[in-house]
């Protein structure tokens, strides 16, 4: 039987991709609690928020974003050009106001050069914003000179390359600052475009067979098998090597900003798994509140992802809360955030209808 046609047919919303992206939503605000305003608890759970705040996170959100440049009808070059620069501006933006002016008025109150520091580097390190602003800018440079699939594949590949040749420290800290936005050069640079540029890529490739898909249910079966027999055939192999591919987040948390082939293969495997099981809740009638909810923190993304940062980097800036490191306090808290930072963006949205 068919899984494919020969047009774009299967259009619309897909909302196993709602689904996903709206839980990365979750995943990526219960991380970053453990990372600014807790902590990491010891045992199997810290396995599990490494696990959902990695690849089920930030991988997912640009895995998705390729898939959804297929999907868009603001795919023109000129469209994505605004769209990858708003992005970059909103980036620094953020971190301005997120860390940048609590730290400088902590610098004011105690003329500590730390905090001047510390506002530097936080204002100016790169996160994953920044890197989708620039991955617009590059569809958009495919589209402009009406490039194919396969130049897309061969860019990431030399991209990936480079970036394990290129990414030396660089102690330099304005220097790092520009760097950043393409290699892993410092500490900061967490979300480098020559290290991460394979996600996008592999979800545009994605999109554009989805978006032919005539029997999805089909599909995403071989989906399953495919990619859970991937993941389990590296995990077996690294145990053969005493090296258990599924902690290393939490053993070597760098690392997981060093994307390489290894870990391409790996993550989209895990994210294809998860994607595969999500067709299969989404379409559970008993589940409709649910997919609701995650399909609304999907359309809204970007602002919730402001509106945690304004949160979160308040808080841990100032130090206005310690909390411990337990999953009976880390996943409570990961819930109010983001659903703080939902009602936030939905005024936001309100407010700016009423504007109009």
């Amino acid at each position: 039987m068919k899984i494919f046609g020969s047009s774009y047919i299967n259009a619309g919303r897909q909302p196993e991709l709602d689904w996903a992206r709206g839980l990365a939503v979750f995943f990526m605000v219960t991380i970053h609690v453990a990372e600014e305003i807790s902590g990491f608890p010891p045992g199997l759970i810290s396995h599990f928020l490494t696990i959902a705040g990695g690849p089920l996170a930030a991988p997912t959100f640009m895995i998705l974003l390729g898939i959804g440049i297929v999907y868009s009808r603001n795919s023109n070059a000129k469209k994505l050009a605004i769209r990858g620069l708003s992005l970059i501006g909103l980036h620094y933006a953020l971190n301005f106001t997120s860390f940048g002016i609590p730290y400088l008025i902590l610098y004011a109150q105690t003329a500590d050069t730390f905090y001047l520091q510390e506002f530097f580097v936080n204002v100016f390190g790169i996160d994953i914003l920044a890197f989708a602003g620039i991955t617009f800018l590059l569809f958009a440079l495919k589209e402009k000179f009406k490039l194919k699939n396969i130049h897309l594949v061969i860019f990431t590949l030399i991209l990936s390359c480079l970036s394990l040749i290129l990414s030396k420290p660089v102690d330099n800290i304005y220097l790092g600052a520009f760097l950043g936005l393409f290699l892993r050069v410092n500490e900061y640079s967490y979300f480098p475009l020559f290290a991460w540029i394979g996600y996008p890529v592999i979800g545009y490739i994605v999109g554009c067979l989805l978006k032919t898909c005539i029997d999805k249910a089909l599909l995403y079966k071989y989906v399953f098998i495919i990619s859970s027999l991937i993941v389990a055939v590296m995990t077996l192999d690294s145990f053969k090597y005493d090296f258990n591919i599924w902690f290393i987040y939490l053993e070597e948390p760098g690392e997981y900003y060093f994307q390489d082939f290894f870990q391409y293969l790996l993550v989209t495997g895990i994210i294809f798994t998860w994607i595969s099981i999500l067709y299969v809740l989404s379409s559970i009638k008993y589940l409709d509140f649910i997919g609701k909810i995650l399909s609304r923190w999907s359309k809204n993304v970007t602002i919730i992802y402001c509106a945690q940062w304004l949160i979160i980097g308040w808080l841990s800036s100032f130090e206005m809360i310690d909390l411990p490191a337990t999953p009976y306090i880390i996943l409570p808290a990961g819930i109010v955030i983001t659903f703080l930072a939902d009602f936030a963006a939905r005024l936001y949205l309100k407010l700016s209808a009423k504007q109009r």
